[in-house]
């Protein structure tokens, strides 16, 4: 399979992405996977345009992402996965597809959030995914850019 991260940003496509993530994974395409964002044709077109021309963009709701991996979308391409929070990536799971791993990149403060990392605010309802990810054996990594250490923080959902 040819998904080389799964990456929770809040940010979705910003500078980091943009300039260290996909320089660092040789990125073909990003698949945005929301079910808001997928309904919401500004949010849509913002992200188009800040979009890097050379990569593609596809946005999903998460019934048609699984469908589309399980259909090997990704076959011959590389791919990042990119989602606001971990509910999508949980969603996909459960509609048969499992991603290999998910990295934290950066998860805003916000009004019920506990802070877990130095850059990673978690939400219970958050945490309750990011629990069930663990739970059904998907490693979750913490990592901003390509040349921090990558941390396996699995555990803190456990």
């Amino acid at each position: 399979m040819a998904i080389v991260d799964a990456r929770i940003d809040d940010r979705l496509i910003h500078g980091q992405v943009c300039s260290f993530w996909i320089p660092e994974y040789r990125v073909d395409r990003i698949v945005i996977v929301d079910d808001d964002i997928a309904k919401d044709e500004m949010r849509k077109t913002a992200l188009r345009f800040g979009c890097p021309g050379e990569c593609k963009l596809s946005i999903f709701d998460t019934e048609k992402a699984a469908d589309k991996f399980l259909a090997n979308i990704d076959r011959g391409i590389r791919v990042m996965i990119l989602c606001n929070r971990p509910q999508p990536i949980l969603a996909m799971a459960r509609n048969g597809f499992k991603v290999d791993h998910v990295t934290v990149g950066n998860m805003s403060t916000k009004d019920d959030a506990k802070q877990v990392r130095k850059t990673v605010f978690v939400s219970p309802e958050e945490w309750r995914a990011f629990h069930d990810l663990a739970e059904v054996g998907i490693p979750i990594f913490d990592q901003m850019i390509p040349t921090d250490a990558r941390e396996e923080i699995t555990n803190l959902f456990k």
